[in-house]
């Protein structure tokens, strides 16, 4: 098993492409998604592009998790950091989200709707959501520090095809 990376950004949006820069490429050690090998990103400007499933999935959940941090905890102000600590095993991705923020009350996020169409989605809100849709596993424990742990498994099938 690798260890564990750890990387500290103010907890502003300014900073979320790093942070999401560096889970995407955590996710693809995990997936073993190709990068583009083209070396000139001004060339083609989707070379970091994220593409596979798995990678989609823990990019899309991380970012909206990040973005709760920034816009609720640090209420758009900063002030804190957000700490990661982002765990990669040869099937798996485990993401530990620190901040010393306002907690967060997840019994506050409305339930959706049991049918969903487009007159009942909520305006705002999905975050939580699109985010636990996305993995297989998401906590939160309340702080400070709070504490988000995101986990996302890789199917067996693309485990095996992945290490061909």
């Amino acid at each position: 098993m690798a260890p564990p990376i750890r990387l500290s950004v103010p907890g502003t949006l300014l900073y979320r492409p790093i942070a999401v820069r560096t889970v995407a490429e955590a996710a693809r050690l995990v997936s073993c998604s190709p990068t583009n090998d083209i070396k000139d990103p001004t060339i083609d400007p989707l070379v970091h592009d994220v593409r596979h499933p798995f990678d989609t999935a823990v990019v899309s959940a991380f970012m909206e998790i990040f973005n709760n941090i920034a816009i609720h905890a640090y209420q758009r102000r900063g002030g804190g950091t957000i700490e990661l600590t982002i765990t990669p095993t040869s099937d798996s991705l485990l993401i530990e989200v620190k901040d010393s923020g306002r907690p967060f009350d997840l019994g506050n996020v409305v339930p959706l709707p049991a049918d969903l169409d487009e007159e009942s989605l909520p305006e705002g809100g999905m975050g939580i959501h699109i985010a636990k849709t996305m993995l297989d596993d998401m906590t939160y424990t309340p702080g400070p520090p709070n504490l988000w742990r995101l986990y996302k498994r890789l199917p067996a099938a693309q485990v095996a095809v992945g290490r061909s």
